[in-house]
């Protein structure tokens, strides 16, 4: 799945991954390949891109947007 997560001053992620944790505003959840559409705002927390059960990107969150899809996720912080 395509993950693609941005600021406003410019891109901090994107590629390629197998998972995406983040802090939604009902709790935690993961976006996996071919996930139902949901869109959600962010809640103080941590954001990890997963490639093969391994962390390859983390970011520390305070706010932001979630929008996910079959194909892939995007964040905007």
């Amino acid at each position: 799945m395509y993950i693609h997560i941005a600021k406003t001053n410019g891109v901090l992620w994107s590629g390629e991954a197998t998972a995406l944790v983040a802090p939604g505003s009902e709790g935690e959840l993961t976006a996996l390949p071919n996930h139902v559409p949901l869109v959600t705002t962010l809640r103080p927390g941590r954001l990890v891109v997963k490639r093969d059960g391994a962390e390859v990107f983390t970011h520390e969150v305070t706010r932001g947007v979630l929008e996910i899809t079959p194909e892939g996720a995007t964040v905007l912080l």
